[in-house]
């Protein structure tokens, strides 16, 4: 369906007649129920308007000139408003879906957002985190979390493949780790394990959990 510009002129310049469609049509566009309902009312309220102006007295007012005047104002100037607003939040759309994400850069930033949720179960509920195997990408699991490491209890060999160290810095990773019976920072690991660099270490802190033995 071909886009209209200046959607809220077409309630305003007709004086609330044209709110009811243009609403149904900006919450068609956005398969959004309640728009479309909310457009509905606004052109049951301008036939209330316009079928009661039939009955109403030029000489005096009551209590209909107040219902059918409310009626009128609701879907003249909230009409133009509401779909004002849709024009905006559509032309949004539209925009964003001319520069897609790039799959990569979103699978990646998905991959952040489940650390930080399986980070937050091992801080409220360690017996879950538990359960769901957080950090442990050796064992047969079916919870994503984003690619933790337990430090502390996977084997060297999956230390060496899932944060892409060398063998060797792994197997001294592993053997620090049984002198000192676990780690509790990422910062230990440097001062207990010569063959990781700063900046190694940087490249993979966030990935790293250090769970009790």
């Amino acid at each position: 369906m071909r886009r209209l510009p200046w959607w809220f002129l077409i309630p305003l310049l007709t004086f609330g007649a044209g709110s009811g469609p243009m609403v149904v049509y900006g919450g068609a566009r956005l398969r959004s129920r309640g728009h479309i309902a909310a457009g509905a009312v606004y052109g049951a309220l301008f036939i209330v308007f316009f079928v009661g102006a039939q009955f109403t007295d030029d000489n005096s007012t009551g209590p209909l000139d107040a219902v059918i005047s409310t009626a009128w104002l609701v879907s003249w100037l909230a009409g133009t408003v509401h779909t004002a607003i849709l024009e905006r939040i559509v032309k949004s759309g539209r925009r964003r879906q001319s520069h897609p994400v790039d799959p990569v850069l979103a699978a990646a930033q998905d991959r952040l957002a489940r650390r930080e949720q399986a980070r937050a179960l091992l801080a409220s509920n360690p017996a879950l985190a538990g359960e769901l195997l957080i950090g442990r990408p050796d064992l047969y699991r079916q919870y994503d979390d984003g690619g933790l490491v337990d430090v502390n209890n996977v084997p060297s060999a999956v230390l060496a493949h899932e944060l892409r160290l060398p063998a060797e810095t792994a197997e001294q990773i592993a053997d620090a780790r049984e002198r000192l019976g676990g780690f509790s920072s990422p910062d230990e690991i440097l001062v207990y394990c010569a063959g990781i660099t700063p900046a190694q270490l940087g490249n993979i802190r966030d990935r790293l959990v250090f769970l009790p033995r």
